[in-house]
Formats: C-alpha cells, sequence, structure tokens
C-alpha cells in the first residue's frame, strides 16, 4: 500500500518546482561562449535561469504550455508537465538529452518555436534538463492528484520515482545504413509512398489529404506539406526514417513498419525528391549578422536609390506565430550608416498591397523592427520587465495620410455623415476625444509613416514620442513586392530610446503583417534576434 498523504506531496513540489517560479523572468543572465563548458552533465540552476528567460513566454513557468504568449500560438506550445514529445528517437517515445538539444537548436519550423542554435553547448544541455525536469515533475502531480482523487495513499517520493521511470528514455530507434536512391529505388518508394503516406499527405506530398485531424490534446493540425521543405523533425532522409519509424507522439503521425527494412529508406529519398530547390534554406530561422555598411556619399532615404549597392542583402525568414501555408517566407535586409543616422532597407514579396484601415474589416500591410542594445537581449517577444526594447514599426496605411489625415468619408464618400459642420476648428476636439487625449492614431497631421514604440513585455507597448518620433519610414509597393525604408539618427534622444553607435553591435528582429490575411496585433510572422554590426 502506498503510505503517504496529500500534504505531504504539496511540500516536496513546494521544494522541487516552485524553486524555478521564483526565478525573476526578467533577470540577466551572463552569456557563456558557444561551446564552453560541455560537460555531459546539465547545470539545473543555469537551466532554470535560462527557461524563465527564454522560454517561460510561451511554455508557461511550470511547462504547462500557459505562457503570456500562448494564445497568440498555433500550434500551440508544448505542454511538458504531459511528458508526451513530439520528436524523440526512442522505442518508447521518451525523449533523450539529445533529442531535447537537437530541438532547441532546430527549432520546430511549421510553428512559432524558433531555434536556439546560438546558445552554447553547455547551456543546451541546462536547458534539456529543465525541460526533462518539468515533465517529471508534471507527471509526479497529475499521480499525485489522481491518487488523491481515487482516494488512494501516494507519497511524494513514490510518485516522482515512477515519473522519473515513466521519463527513462527506452532503447534507440535502430537505423541501419541508408541504400543509395536511384531511379529503381525512388520508384519503389513512390508506390510505398501512394500505398501507406498519400491518404493523410497527398500524393504529390503536399499535405492535401485528410484535413480534418486533431492532436491527442484535442487541438486541431494538419499533415506536412513537404513540398514547402517544412520538416520539424529535420529533413534528412536519416531524419525523415526516424520519424517513420518513431513516429509522433500525441500527433496523428504514428510509429510505421514495413515488410522490407529497406523500403522506409526508399520512402525517405522520395519524400526528399519532393522539397523544392531551395526551400528549406528560405524557411529555416538562423540568427544572421547583418553587417552596417558606413555609406559612401548621402545615406539613402528611398529603396530606388543607387546608394544601396553598397550594403549587403541578408535573407530573415519570418514564421506566422498562428502557422499558415499561404504565407509570407521572410525578408531581404540591408543597412548602412552615415556615423549620425542608420538606414535600414527591407524587401519582401506580397501579392496584393493592402493599404486600406478605415473600414472596420481593412488591414493594412506593416512591418515593424524591434531593437535591443543589450548585450544579452531579452526574448523577442516584445522585451520584459525592466529590459525595454523599442519597436519601429509602419503601416501602409498611413503612407495616404502623408499628404492629408483621411477620414471615413474618404473611404465612403457618397454616404450620409453626422458630420457638425457648424462647428468651429477650437470646438473640435470635442467630438475628436481620441485626437484631443493625444492618441498618435487619431493624429491630425502624419509626418512619416511609421513611429516609434517601446515595450517591456506583453501590454506594455506604447509610443515613445509624438507621431514620427525621429523616425522616417516610406515604403513603395510594386509587381507584388513592398520595399521600405526606415531611417533614424543613431544617437538616442532618451533613456526609453535605443542608442546606436558606429563600432557597435545591437540586436533586431522583425515582424510582417499581411493585411490580406487580417494580420495585426499579435497576428503577425516574426523573426528570431539577428546581430546588427555597425562599422566603425
Amino acid at each position: 500500500m502506498y503510505r503517504s498523504s496529500w500534504s505531504a506531496a504539496a511540500a516536496l513540489w513546494a521544494l522541487a518546482g516552485v524553486a524555478l517560479l521564483a526565478v525573476d523572468s526578467g533577470q540577466r543572465i551572463p552569456a557563456q561562449p558557444q561551446g564552453a563548458g560541455s560537460s555531459a552533465e546539465p547545470d539545473r540552476v543555469r537551466g532554470e535561469q535560462l527557461y524563465a528567460r527564454q522560454c517561460a513566454v510561451c511554455h508557461g513557468v511550470t511547462g504547462a504550455g500557459d505562457g503570456p504568449a500562448a494564445y497568440l500560438l498555433s500550434p500551440a506550445p508544448r505542454d511538458f508537465t504531459s511528458g508526451r514529445f513530439r520528436l524523440a528517437s526512442t522505442q518508447n517515445g521518451v525523449p533523450t538529452v539529445d533529442d531535447l538539444i537537437a530541438t532547441l537548436q532546430r527549432g520546430m519550423p511549421g510553428s512559432a518555436m524558433p531555434p536556439w542554435e546560438w546558445m552554447s553547448e553547455s547551456d543546451l544541455r541546462s536547458l534539456a534538463g529543465t525541460v526533462r525536469q518539468l515533465a517529471i515533475q508534471g507527471k509526479t502531480q497529475a499521480l499525485l492528484a489522481q491518487a488523491e482523487a481515487d482516494e488512494e495513499d501516494l507519497s511524494a517520493e513514490e510518485a516522482q520515482a515512477i515519473a522519473e521511470n515513466w521519463m527513462t528514455p527506452g532503447p534507440p530507434v535502430a537505423l541501419d545504413s541508408a541504400p543509395q536512391p536511384t531511379a529503381v529505388t525512388l520508384q519503389e518508394g513512390r508506390r510505398v509512398f501512394l500505398k501507406t503516406c498519400a491518404l493523410c499527405h497527398g500524393a504529390d506530398g503536399t499535405g492535401r489529404g485528410v484535413q480534418d485531424q486533431h492532436n491527442e490534446d484535442g487541438t486541431p493540425t494538419q499533415p506536412r506539406d513537404f513540398t514547402a521543405g517544412v520538416f520539424k523533425g529535420g529533413s534528412t532522409q536519416r531524419d525523415i526514417v526516424t520519424r517513420l519509424r518513431a513516429g509522433m507522439a500525441g500527433s496523428p503521425m504514428p510509429a510505421m513498419s514495413f515488410d522490407d527494412p529497406d523500403q522506409d529508406w526508399f520512402v525517405a529519398a522520395f519524400v526528399e525528391s519532393l522539397v523544392k530547390p531551395g526551400a528549406q534554406e528560405r524557411v529555416a530561422q538562423h540568427r544572421q549578422t547583418i553587417r552596417v555598411r558606413r555609406a559612401t556619399g548621402e545615406l539613402p532615404r528611398d529603396a530606388a536609390s543607387a546608394a544601396w549597392s553598397q550594403a549587403e542583402p541578408v535573407w530573415l525568414a519570418v514564421a506566422p506565430l498562428w502557422w499558415r501555408d499561404e504565407r509570407i517566407e521572410g525578408l531581404v535586409v540591408r543597412a548602412l550608416h552615415d556615423g549620425s543616422r542608420l538606414a535600414l532597407r527591407l524587401s519582401w514579396e506580397d501579392a496584393t498591397r493592402d493599404d486600406e484601415i478605415l473600414g472596420q474589416d481593412s488591414f493594412p500591410d506593416a512591418a515593424s523592427l524591434q531593437l535591443s542594445a543589450q548585450a544579452d537581449p531579452p526574448a523577442f517577444t516584445m522585451g520584459s520587465k525592466g529590459e525595454p526594447v523599442n519597436v519601429w514599426q509602419w503601416k501602409a496605411a498611413w503612407e495616404l495620410d502623408l499628404a492629408r489625415v483621411r477620414d471615413i468619408t474618404d473611404l465612403r464618400p457618397n454616404m450620409p455623415t453626422d458630420t457638425y459642420t457648424h462647428l468651429v476648428p477650437a470646438d473640435e476636439p470635442m467630438y475628436l476625444a481620441a485626437r484631443a487625449v493625444g492618441n498618435t492614431q487619431a493624429t491630425g497631421a502624419r509626418t512619416s509613416a511609421g513611429e516609434i514604440l517601446t515595450a517591456e513585455g506583453f501590454g506594455t507597448l506604447e509610443p515613445l514620442a509624438a507621431p514620427s518620433g525621429g523616425l522616417s519610414a516610406r515604403g513603395t509597393w510594386a509587381d507584388g513586392f513592398w520595399d521600405l525604408v526606415f531611417t533614424r539618427a543613431m544617437p538616442a534622444r532618451s533613456n526609453a530610446e535605443v542608442g546606436l553607435q558606429p563600432g557597435r553591435r545591437a540586436f533586431l528582429a522583425g515582424a510582417l503583417f499581411d493585411g490580406a490575411h487580417k494580420d495585426r496585433n499579435g497576428q503577425k510572422s516574426v523573426t528570431v534576434w539577428h546581430v546588427l554590426e555597425i562599422d566603425p
């Protein structure tokens, strides 16, 4: 019989789990150099600090997938406390520490989970150890709760021992040597694919098969479009065979076995052949370095300037926070400075020009850049308490306001209005309350299509200054592409503004809003942090 009580279990949980809750999510953590301290044993304290700083915003402080950003994300953040992990290389579906590290390094393409490949090996191992510990704690809690519901006695020590055993990885999935792909094996792979995989993934691999699918937790999902190069568990033949043999726990993707052990290799080779050339390079998020060269001559203020030939173009992949297959894949960034001002040019493909904002169902195209000058920036999710970030925001609709701020009569010129034409100008603020209190969204005159904002986490975004805030933004759309140029003085004008200096570095992250898909607020596509390396 079990011997303990619920109160003893709660005490153990307080010791084992609440210590993680006490970590300040805004705490600065000294960075470790890449490759430093690559011990086989994770550093528990370090792992908890990293988790609180980088992961809790989505996965929640206890790992239950309930962080403040979780409601913005689809697929939803993993609930670590469930102990169910998509990507494992073991026969029992329990990931090894190396499996967890591989997922952290690679991220989860097809979701908002970014890669953390910039972390040192020891940090990744420590963070993976924390994730595993959260799963053990979650399972321990579930066992104790079930025992209480069943009026059974179960000690906290016994529950934790069961949970630790349950989270022990089993034998690895056997992987033999891959046969060399040939025309014959590719045809055999397609034949097996059509028989076993096409029902969900479609005969052409685009995922247009069974669409009404749900994960184990009830959340909706859909088959992967292989042609887009989006593979959550890696895209090599070895990666694909591992997924075939191990499955993806908690999802509709089962573990599979074939009569001929070579057939899964044939299927993997065929799936690999479906990927469009260059697709994986476009979708994979990696931290890039954007070199800000010192311009020769005048700093360009528009996208058509020949001066941009001096700047090296850099591709930044973006991922929708609410994943969709029809999406903007990324943007090209170029950067120049003249010692006192910085210019950034953003270019991205968008088939439709959406620049209307006045209608209730109108959503304009928009773009924003997030900047931090900290050596160790906070999570790229709008800063954190005590660690503000600046946001440079541009909206296509504001381009139309530069000549004259538009009103609803510009959108519906023939509709009856209740305009008080008898009012003298001095009385108008009484009927335009937002403008009267200085709301920058209701400004009476716009000198720039952009503005600077500041944030210290969700719900704290606010304008840094009056409409332009010292920021110039000019966007143009032609032939299915937007070109946008931001320019701003490099020195900070206030303590709340991120200052930039020649010879120094800063961090930059981007976001794109596609009006055709009604993007706004937290519905957007984002990048990870990238490095701005400013030439002296």
